[in-house]
Formats: structure tokens, sequence, C-alpha cells
């Protein structure tokens, strides 16, 4: 995905209650986090390994299914 794609996504998740944040260091670089605003807690990705981190793809997929 492109900078402005990400962008995007970003607002999206702002819009739902969210908000979507890089993972900088480890394994995981290069992944996002997906943390409900209101609560702080971080989203859980389903995915083995990388629990808590998304890749674009998954983040935009988890939340088109996010209820509002």
């Amino acid at each position: 995905m492109t900078n402005s794609e990400e962008k995007r996504l970003s607002q999206t998740a702002a819009s739902k209650g969210y908000r979507l944040e890089k993972v900088g260091k480890g394994p995981h670089h290069g992944r996002f986090g997906i943390v409900k605003i209101a609560e702080g807690s971080r989203m859980n990705s389903g995915v083995a390994g990388a629990e808590y981190t998304f890749s674009l793809q998954e983040a935009q997929a988890w939340l088109a299914s996010a209820k509002t």
C-alpha cells in the first residue's frame, strides 16, 4: 500500500474510534497495531506469532468488519 492508502486507513480507523500505529522494532517491524482509543487496548489480529499486529491489508479487513 502507498502512503496515501496508509493515511486513508488511519482516517478510517479514527472514524471508528481506533488508532493505527506503526510497529517500528523487532520481528514485527513493518506491521501495524490497532488501538481502541477509549480503552487504550490493542486489538487482537488472530495471526499466530503476531497476535497484536496487522499488515495494512489485514488492518483494512479488520476495520471493515469492526462495529462502530
